[in-house]
């Protein structure tokens, strides 16, 4: 078995790897011991803040013979994606995106253009940066029967539903608003991604690839992996990955983090 360290043990999201990936020994870590695992089980790690963090964990590995890290908050992921070749020096896998996959996390519309160019099933979407080009995509993409999700380049996460035969409040996760007032919200020329969205129809799973290569799915159920592994040949894709998917389209993916 390849000896782990997952780190952010404080948070109880990191704990379902052991069922997921029973091929680790798992060793949790954090800023200060947890109470509900034994002494055996959980090291000590300094904090982001600190300058030496990088050489601090990567002694704790070695005084520890761990093979690997799961880095589970994004600020880690974001220092730890500097030093993925002084690990590797060391025989030591980081299993977290390298800096040009954390970049392109950032850019969803970027993401959907370059899976799609290689065949990779999306769904629809379009981007716009004035309020021409934001009506007209619209109405290409299906509305008034679609219900059309819009977000800026600047939050992607942040999703706006619109659609004039939903209430406001039917979807909780999401604000719901009509055609007109999308026309008082999105005057800025600012860039937007707009995708059809079909909350009925979504599937979350999570992921784990090492270089590209798809490992294991999550909750796959009776979905394909064949996207998922598409996907992560295509963006070369290496650590946990959150995938969402509408009729076994990619809607949207992100790297797996619990802080």
């Amino acid at each position: 078995m390849t000896k782990a360290l997952v780190t952010g043990a404080q948070h109880p999201g990191v704990y379902f790897l052991e069922k997921w990936l029973p091929d680790f020994e798992f060793v949790y870590g954090d800023t200060s011991f947890i109470t509900h695992i034994s002494a055996t089980q959980q090291l000590l790690l300094p904090t982001v803040s600190q300058p030496d963090y990088i050489h601090q964990l990567l002694n704790i590995c070695l005084d520890q013979q761990l093979e690997a890290v799961f880095a589970m908050s994004f600020a880690e992921q974001g220092l730890l994606a500097e030093a993925t070749e002084l690990f590797s020096e060391f025989n030591i896998n980081l299993f977290l995106p390298d800096l040009l996959t954390r970049k392109l996390l950032f850019d969803p519309a970027e993401i959907l253009q370059k899976l799609s160019f290689s065949g990779i099933k999306t769904v629809s979407f379009q981007l716009t940066s004035s309020f021409t080009e934001f009506s007209k995509a619209c109405l290409q993409l299906g509305y008034p029967t679609e219900t059309i999700a819009v977000s800026t380049v600047q939050n992607p996460e942040l999703l706006w539903l619109v659609n004039d035969q939903l209430q406001t409040g039917s979807s909780p996760k999401n604000p719901v608003i009509t055609f007109t007032k999308a026309a008082k919200i999105f005057t800025m020329n600012e860039p937007l991604l707009l995708r059809t969205f079909k909350a009925s129809t979504q599937k979350v799973l999570h992921t784990f690839f090492n270089d590209g290569k798809l490992i294991s799915v999550w909750n796959a159920g009776s979905f394909s992996a064949e996207s998922v592994t598409g996907i992560g040949s295509v963006l070369k894709l290496n650590g946990l990955f959150e995938f969402n998917f509408q009729e076994e389209q990619l809607f949207w993916l992100k790297s797996f983090v619990v802080t």
